[in-house]
This record gives C-alpha cells, sequence and structure tokens, in this order.
C-alpha cells in the first residue's frame, strides 16, 4: 500500500543569520517595542566601538521558519506472523537494495526458549553443588564406619528428583527447537531509501500486520512537507525555500485537492501542506533529512536599513540616537517599517551613512 508520507555564499549566510537572530530575539522579546524599553529613555548613552552602526541600503526580508522533511511515495512494510522483534537493521536516510533485511521477528515461543535455556545451565549447577554436598555427608559418615544406607537412600532419591526436573525442562527445550522458531525478515521490495522505522524497542511482542518500515522507490519524487499552509496563505508570501544540510533549494507550494482536505478532516487528520524541488535535488539529500522550510512572507530591496537594536520607544513613539562627528548624540524620530529580526527598514527620520547609536 502506497500513501504519501506523513512523521550565492554570501546571500545565504545572510539568510542563516537572519533565521538564527529571529529565533534568539523572539525568546528574549527584542523584535517587538517591549514594556522595558518604554520606561528606559537613554538620555546619555554611553558608547564603545561596537555600540556604533550605520545606516546603510540593503535588502530586507520576513521570514517565516517551520519545521519540514524531505519525503516521498513509500511502501509500507510489516511482517506476516506474530512475535518479539529482533532487531531493526535500517534507519531512515538508509539507502537499501532490493532484498536487503530491514527488520527481523523471532517467533512467538522465542522469549520461552530463552528462559529454559538459562534455567538448564542454573539448573545443572545447582544440582551438582547439591549432589556434591550430599555425596561428601554420606562419605564422611562412611569413614567414621557409621552406617550410610539411610542416608545413601535418600541421596540418590534426591539427585533421582534433581535429574527428572532437569529432564522436563531439556524435553520441553528440545520440542520448541525442534519446531521453526528461526527468524522471520523484512525484505526490501526494490532498491530505495528507508524513510521511517517502528519505534518498537527490541524484545518487545509485535503483532502480523504491524507497520514496522516504510520504503521509498529510489526513482520516487522527492518532496517537502510541513506544517498546514492553505493556498490562500501561500498566494500573500513572496517565496519558499528550504534549508537542508546548510543548503538552500527554492520551492513549489503544492495545493492540496479540497476533497481531500474534507476526508482528512472527517478522519481527525491533521494535513500538511507539500512543496516540490524548484530546481534539481541534490545527491546528498535524502528521504527523511530534515528541511527548515523558510517563508518569505514580505521582502523589500535597497531600502535604509540599521539594526533592531538601535530603535527605541517611549510614549512619543520610535527614535534613535544619531551620533555627530564630535560624538555628540541627538534623538531623532524615526518612521520603521519591515524588520527581518537582525536590521530594520527606517523610511523617515535618518540619512544613509549616518552613525546610530546600537544598544548591546
Amino acid at each position: 500500500m502506497k500513501q504519501m508520507f506523513f512523521s550565492g555564499v554570501g546571500r545565504l549566510t545572510k539568510r542563516i543569520m537572519s533565521i538564527t537572530l529571529i529565533c534568539a530575539l523572539s525568546v528574549a522579546g527584542l523584535t517587538s517595542c517591549g514594556s522595558e524599553k518604554e520606561e528606559k529613555e537613554l538620555l546619555e548613552p554611553l558608547m564603545s566601538a561596537n555600540e556604533v552602526a550605520v545606516c546603510e541600503r540593503g535588502d530586507i526580508e520576513k521570514l517565516i521558519i517551520k519545521d519540514g522533511h524531505v519525503e516521498g511515495d513509500y511502501e509500507i512494510l510489516s511482517f506476516d506472523v506474530d512475535g518479539y522483534l529482533y532487531q531493526v537493521f535500517s534507519t531512515p536516510g538508509d539507502k537499501v537494495g532490493k532484498g536487503d533485511s530491514l527488520a527481523a521477528v523471532t517467533s512467538a515461543d522465542f522469549e520461552e526458549i530463552m528462559t529454559l535455556e538459562e534455567e538448564i545451565e542454573s539448573l545443572k549447577e545447582d544440582n551438582k553443588k547439591r549432589k556434591d554436598f550430599l555425596e561428601a555427608e554420606v562419605k564422611l559418615k562412611e569413614q567414621n564406619g557409621e552406617n550410610a544406607t539411610e542416608e545413601r537412600f535418600a541421596l540418590e532419591k534426591e539427585v533421582a528428583l534433581m535429574d527428572l526436573k532437569l529432564a522436563q525442562k531439556e524435553r520441553r527445550y528440545e520440542k520448541l527447537k525442534s519446531e521453526d522458531i528461526g527468524y522471520n525478515y523484512i525484505s526490501a521490495p526494490s532498491n530505495g531509501y528507508v524513510v521511517a522505522v517502528t519505534s518498537t524497542t527490541e524484545g518487545a511482542y509485535i503483532t502480523a500486520g504491524t507497520p514496522v518500515a516504510a520504503l521509498a522507490n529510489e526513482d520516487t519524487k522527492p518532496f517537502i512537507s510541513c506544517e498546514f499552509i492553505s493556498e490562500k496563505q501561500s498566494h500573500q508570501y513572496k517565496s519558499f525555500y528550504a534549508l537542508i544540510n546548510g543548503k538552500e533549494y527554492p520551492l513549489t507550494y503544492v495545493p492540496i485537492d479540497k476533497e481531500q482536505l474534507t476526508v482528512l478532516s472527517a478522519a481527525g487528520k491533521i494535513a500538511k501542506s507539500h512543496f516540490e524541488f524548484a530546481g534539481e535535488v541534490a545527491d546528498e539529500i535524502k528521504l527523511g533529512d530534515y528541511a527548515a522550510v523558510v517563508i518569505v512572507a514580505d521582502r523589500k530591496e535597497n531600502v535604509l536599513t540599521i539594526p533592531v537594536n538601535s530603535v527605541f520607544t517611549d510614549k512619543g513613539g520610535r527614535f534613535v540616537y544619531v551620533i555627530d562627528e564630535d560624538g555628540g548624540k541627538e534623538r531623532r524620530e524615526v518612521v520603521t517599517g519591515l524588520s527581518d529580526g537582525a536590521r530594520i527598514e527606517v523610511t523617515e527620520g535618518v540619512r544613509e551613512g549616518e552613525n546610530i547609536y546600537v544598544e548591546n
């Protein structure tokens, strides 16, 4: 059964830095005008060299980041019999050939056989110690010239009982071993990539038909899935791309059929958005790889920008401190625009090339 899987350099560097800063600033609460800055106005800011920035032109992108994974059409694989999971031989992303073993299960009697092996070895050891002890007692009495007939009879009786218990366990063990208890395997039906494997722990009981692995054919066209984005939302965004293993790959949004959405909703399942790779997919990308889906919600080119932490807010509005040639500081009201979390667009209040105080 095939299903859809569910569960340059400068520009790229700048984008990665922006993504990192967005995450950091979101935690620290620095991307918005917090009450802390409303309570504190820097009347006489003290400066060091790293607290001065230049108003300069550049591109600004407002980014939204969503977790995604590289997926593809895949086949669910399971065992035909019940048993105990012996081992899973593959991990997501592994390339396998047709016939390669992906996982193995032992028979339902396997646990009893393992237990019997341990019990038999333990019983043999205990029996030997007990026999040696009883034999020593009898010999000691005989050496002292005493009649040890009763002790000898008791010894033989106890030894016979011990041998009987051991023989019973050995017969049960041999019976189970004589049956076909070997290993049942799941083999790859074709060349491809392992998309997912079971989280069931080794040694746990698993029933026939329980999904154990998912395998995508090597010819399957990979795509990326992430948290659902409606088609209407997608039209509001500028572009999409994915960061996979440090590289950037342009993406194309693929709408989900409305009928399919209805079916998923009725079944109580959460829909995911799919993206196709807009260009060639690098050989190093494997199904199951993590992908940061980057949504360029807005973008402005060649606008005047300053660091976000050079902008302050009070009841009068937003302002910056402009530094003159003598080191003097002038409070200047500003009008801001788009921000990428690291820098912010300024449409009024400062000029290109002016030095601005930055709060570290």
